[in-house]
C-alpha cells in the first residue's frame, strides 16, 4: 500500500479521517436510533450536508463536531480520538467503498 507525502499526504489523511469519523458518527446515531435528517435538524445543517458528512465527503467545523457530540451525549474523543491515528495509508475498506461508488473494479481513488 503506498505511503503519500506532502500536500497529497494531508489530503489522504483528511479523507481517511473524515471516513472514519463518519463511521463512528453513524454507529452512535444508530445506537441512539436517530434518523439522519433528525440529527441534521438538531445540529442546524441541511440533510444534504448531513449526507455528505456521513459519506465522509465533507469537512466539518469544530463547532459542528461539538454540536454532534452534544446531541449524541458523547465526548469528542468518541468521534475522533480513536480514529486520529495519523496513518497515511489508505485502508482497504476505503478503497473498496470508492471502487463500489465508481462501478469500476480497477479504480484506484486519488483524493484531493
Amino acid at each position: 500500500m503506498p505511503i503519500y507525502k506532502g500536500q497529497l499526504e494531508k489530503s489522504v489523511e483528511l479523507a481517511i479521517f473524515a471516513t472514519r469519523m463518519a463511521a463512528a458518527l453513524k454507529a452512535m446515531r444508530k445506537r441512539d436510533r436517530i434518523k439522519m435528517k433528525d440529527l441534521a435538524r438538531r445540529v442546524g445543517i441541511s440533510s444534504t450536508h448531513m449526507t455528505k458528512i456521513m459519506r465522509g465527503q465533507a469537512n466539518i467545523s469544530l463547532s459542528l463536531l461539538y454540536c454532534f457530540c452534544k446531541e449524541l451525549d458523547i465526548p469528542v474523543t468518541d468521534l475522533i480520538g480513536k480514529w486520529a491515528d495519523g496513518s497515511t495509508e489508505i485502508p482497504e475498506s476505503v478503497k473498496e467503498d470508492d471502487r463500489r461508488d465508481s462501478g469500476r473494479k480497477d479504480y484506484d481513488p486519488v483524493l484531493y
